[in-house]
């Protein structure tokens, strides 16, 4: 398949994120609405961790990286303004890509974007291990359906399972508790399930194994997933 028909697919695909009108529906929205401003930005780095991982893959990218951006997500950025939440990186890949620019020249506008929400994170606060929880929880009901028996079903969802543990292991950190070494090491275990990364594999971890990982790291946070 040529460069030529995979850069025409993603024009296509970008200029449907950005037009199309908002299609999520309302009690998806109610709920999103109805989560603390920590865990709704949370779930918004994720996807751009994400983007950030699969930046060479420029087409895999670009749906996370649009995700805090576009119509459909607007419920979730929705405050974030006030802590200085910047939309400016995030439309700037967006043309980026539809120019066809070279990963490496989109990497830094990639970075600003990264930076921006950490800055916001900081600003905005709230407690990791509740973050943390969130996450392992969203991190099962993303990957649960992901796979179908031992195949990768929805490749994206794959990927944002994968960039919420990118984004739990940052917030491990700032654990302030005698569990923040054990949790951080379980994370970085966790990570080893994504047997390549974020990219597709032909024999995925099994949605089982995935669950007793992810609980056993929420009985050390003390607060068992919902899952």
């Amino acid at each position: 398949m040529s460069l030529s028909y995979h850069f025409i697919a993603l024009v296509i695909f970008l200029f449907l994120c950005t037009t199309t009108p908002k299609v999520t529906s309302a009690s998806e929205a109610d709920e999103m609405n109805g989560l603390p401003l920590e865990f709704r930005l949370a779930f918004m780095t994720g996807h751009v961790k994400e983007g950030l991982a699969l930046y060479r893959e420029l087409e895999m990218a670009a749906p996370h990286m649009l995700h805090p951006v576009s119509e459909t997500h607007e419920h979730e950025r929705m405050g974030l303004e006030k802590f200085g939440f910047d939309s400016t990186p995030f439309l700037k890949v967006s043309e980026a890509l539809k120019a066809n620019q070279a990963a490496k020249h989109i990497e830094p506008l990639l970075r600003q974007a990264d930076t921006n929400l950490y800055e916001v994170a900081l600003k905005v606060g709230g407690d990791s291990s509740e973050i943390i929880n969130f996450l392992l929880d969203t991190i099962i009901e993303e990957y649960s359906i992901a796979i179908t028996g031992d195949k990768i079903t929805d490749i994206g969802e794959y990927q944002d399972a994968y960039g919420f543990q990118v984004v739990a292991q940052s917030y491990a950190a700032e654990l302030s508790d005698n569990n923040r070494d054990l949790v951080a090491s379980a994370l970085t275990d966790l990570a080893t399930l994504w047997l390549d990364g974020p990219l597709p594999v032909q024999n995925p971890t099994p949605v089982n194994d995935m669950l007793t990982a992810v609980e056993a790291i929420a009985k050390h946070l003390n607060k068992p997933i919902s899952h």
